[in-house]
C-alpha cells in the first residue's frame, strides 16, 4: 500500500519535471535564430565580399524573422 503511494508520488514528480523541461525547451526554441551577427560572423561576411550595408541588412532580416507561424 505504501509502496504504491510512493510510486504515485514519484510518477507525479517525474511528470512535472518532464513538463517543465518541455516548457523550457519550447521557450528556447522560439528564440532560435534571433541573435544578431557576432563580430566574427561580420568579419567572415566582410571577407566574403559583403559591405557594411549588406551586413546591416542581414542583421535586420534576422531580427524580423518570425518562427511562430
Amino acid at each position: 500500500m505504501i509502496s504504491s503511494l510512493i510510486g504515485s508520488v514519484i510518477m507525479s514528480a517525474v511528470t512535472v519535471a518532464m513538463l517543465i523541461a518541455i516548457n523550457y525547451t519550447d521557450k528556447a526554441l522560439t528564440k532560435v535564430g534571433r541573435y544578431p551577427l557576432t563580430n566574427q560572423e561580420k568579419r567572415i561576411l566582410k571577407n566574403a565580399g559583403f559591405n557594411l550595408v549588406d551586413i546591416e541588412n542581414i542583421n535586420q532580416e534576422i531580427k524580423s524573422l518570425n518562427f511562430n507561424k
